[in-house]
């Protein structure tokens, strides 16, 4: 089973599909159209907001995710992330938060959100404030 993932340019391009070659440590890697096929693109790390790794490409436009976390993050270091463009998301801390690398992986607050982790690139960051 691959991975469906949803990746957000800077410039607010957004693309959908899967890859094979994704790693936090090099700085492009290729995404290939997750419907119908076509020619794998090749996105820059430094042209990203962040890569979505999600439970499927329709999304609810809708939903609010909740600006709460529940009793199972209690021993996670919780933080909220704010992007430039003013995005705010919620969740848990995953790894690379402290390597000082291109970016690192946020796990969303909510369990009803489409998102299941979330690969954040710090240059798209505005700041990040730890919740206790």
């Amino acid at each position: 089973m691959e991975n469906k993932i949803v990746v957000h340019l800077k410039d607010g391009t957004i693309h959908k599909g899967v890859t094979h070659d994704f790693q936090t440590t090099v700085e492009s890697f290729h995404l290939l159209p997750g419907e119908g096929g076509g020619v794998p693109l090749r996105i820059k790390i430094d042209d990203m907001k962040a890569l979505f790794y999600v439970k499927d490409y329709i999304g609810n436009r809708d939903f609010v995710a909740r600006q709460r976390f529940a009793e199972a993050h209690a021993s996670q270091r919780k933080a909220v992330v704010q992007f430039k463009d003013g995005e705010e998301i919620w969740g848990v801390l995953g790894d690379g938060v402290d390597d000082g690398g291109l970016g690192f992986f946020f796990y969303p607050a909510d369990e009803r959100d489409n998102n299941i982790r979330i690969f954040v690139n710090r240059s798209a960051m505005e700041g990040m404030r730890l919740v206790d």
